[in-house]
């Protein structure tokens, strides 16, 4: 889904007048238009109701519904993290509806995390995996959990991986040896640093497979992928839902076990480790 502030870039020579009024209210207010219908939209905004329509349309959106899509997408950029958490810091709401809330929330982002992921697309991605002949992980700010997670899996099934953010050293001095036959597996969203950049850049001039987890195929960080997976992160909480991240890199952590006999044979003996170490404390 195209952000909002490219749509309106893109097309706003072309606007008539009453549509870059409205354009500027989108831009500027664009976290209150995302909870407004389009009558509303129009009275804030000083434009008449068809305007808004017309004006979704000059977007390319085809309904007013898929413009609104597109705005409450937009917040994922724009929101910061003290401000999703302001979003459920109401006296209104007790702790027991916040956790209930976070939880509704993260069923929502893993169902619509699950719908954007083909079956076939997610196959693809752990065979890239199973035939590298190095794997470098890296998660930007809080997806470096989701880094760790899926590195401490691979070392075991696969062997041959990097967690960049393990190293201890520069991101990009990490990946220096990167060549053809590795993979760099990229976990950044739903905004992506300089350093995000660079990474796949550099690991684009050395010929390396690139796996990307954003928050959508029309991601800058997907348009420099081999193969872009999506996860929804969510409006709420400090740094959104990690959940449907959690879920997917879990998911492909099963489907390597259930292709891979070596891997699943790998598994079940890291599993019988704490049976071996008991059987040697009782001798």
């Amino acid at each position: 889904m195209k952000r909002i502030n490219d749509a309106i870039n893109e097309s706003f020579g072309d606007f008539t007048k009453n549509q870059k009024v409205l354009s500027q209210f989108i831009l500027s207010y664009c976290d209150k238009a995302a909870f407004m219908t389009a009558a509303e939209i129009a009275a804030a905004s000083g434009v008449s109701q068809s305007t808004v329509v017309r004006f979704a349309w000059a977007l390319g959106y085809e309904t007013f519904t898929a413009f609104h899509d597109a705005l409450q997408n937009e917040l994922k950029y724009r929101i910061t993290a003290l401000e999703k958490f302001e979003l459920l810091n109401s006296e209104e709401l007790s702790d027991s509806s916040v956790f209930e809330s976070l939880a509704q929330a993260d069923t929502l982002n893993i169902k619509k995390t699950l719908a954007v992921n083909s079956s076939d697309g997610l196959k693809n991605v752990c065979t890239r995996l199973q035939f590298a002949s190095k794997i470098y992980i890296y998660g930007q700010g809080a997806c470096q959990c989701g880094a760790v997670y899926l590195g401490s899996y691979l070392r075991t099934l696969l062997g041959s991986v990097c967690v960049v953010n393990q190293t201890g050293e520069d991101p990009l001095t990490s990946i220096a040896t990167i060549g053809g036959s590795d993979l760099l597996f990229c976990i950044s969203l739903p905004r992506h640093t300089e350093q995000t950049r660079m990474l796949l850049e550099y690991a684009q001039e050395r010929d390396a497979c690139i796996i990307t987890v954003s928050e959508g195929p029309e991601s800058e960080t997907a348009a420099m992928a081999d193969i872009n997976l999506s996860a929804e992160c969510g409006d709420y909480g400090a740094a959104g839902s990690l959940a449907p991240l959690l879920t997917l890199l879990n998911t492909l952590v099963c489907l390597i076990v259930r292709s891979d006999d070596k891997a699943e044979k790998r598994l079940r003996l890291v599993d019988e480790l704490p049976r071996y170490l008991l059987r040697e404390e009782d001798r």
